[in-house]
């Protein structure tokens, strides 16, 4: 079993220019399946962070209900096509809604979902999936920036389903998981390393090692949110958004 903790914060740059926060997270748990995502939407979408919210839900809808099939399935691409094209359903649908292009809801998209012995994960676009294991902070999928740092691929891009990463593995010796925007990611990944700060372990412990019941208002959480308006959004002027899959480990 796992705790989470995943929040998104307004950006210093929103704030001033009043563009609502257009970055999304969302956890799902359900049958045994435990679902976290993010979705970064566009900066350059007028209505992205609709489109953010339709794949957060999307995703974790989705997985709860075929991480079997997918994360069995000997086919990877055909894994990939079926997740994109429910994500891309969701998003075209969200955008009749507003009567506006599916283009107009852009967004990145991250997740984990884990289940027993096993997790599937999948990325489309900038940000970062990480996992801690045997003590050692991994990537599991870097930004996807092509040669501009401020350029990435979106669900709605033509080159989605090409750009998509899709991993799984067992969770032997994995202590837990990091999911963050590429706002997050400027305080806590390295990108001429490609490697994560050391700070990525302490959250993930905090998470994972988190007393009592989960809720909204436990102290850990409130510590987070605190941690991500403060200290992390004070290094962009973009959003911030963060998701944490902790392990609790038996006593």
């Amino acid at each position: 079993m796992f705790k989470e903790f995943h929040y998104q914060a307004r950006g210093h740059g929103h704030l001033r220019d009043g563009t609502p926060v257009q970055d999304r997270t969302k956890y799902l748990s359900r049958g045994g399946v435990q679902v976290l995502s993010v979705a970064d939407g566009a900066g350059s979408a007028s209505h992205s962070q609709f489109g953010a919210q339709a794949v957060v839900d999307e995703a974790c809808a989705v997985l709860v209900e075929r991480f079997d099939d997918y994360a069995s399935s000997i086919d990877g691409v055909q894994v990939k096509i079926d997740l994109l094209g429910r994500l891309a359903a969701k998003v075209i649908a969200t955008a009749e809604r507003h009567a506006v292009s599916p283009d107009a809801l852009a967004s990145t998209f991250l997740c984990v979902a884990v289940s027993g012995n096993r997790f599937l994960g999948a990325h489309v676009g900038d940000g970062v999936v990480g996992y801690l294991k045997n003590g050692e902070l991994r990537i599991a999928s870097g930004p996807d920036n092509s040669e501009f740092a401020n350029q990435t691929t979106f669900v709605t891009s033509d080159r989605a389903l090409e750009s998509m990463r899709l991993f799984r593995g067992t969770l032997d010796g994995v202590r837990g998981f990091i999911l963050m925007s590429d706002g997050t990611a400027e305080s806590l990944y390295n990108p001429r390393s490609g490697e994560l700060a050391v700070a990525c372990v302490k959250l993930i412990d905090a998470v994972g090692t988190a007393p009592g019941r989960q809720s909204k208002t436990s102290d850990y959480k409130k510590r987070l949110r605190r941690l991500v308006n403060v200290t992390i959004r004070n290094a962009t002027k973009d959003d911030c958004s963060i998701g944490i899959l902790g392990r609790v480990m038996p006593s």
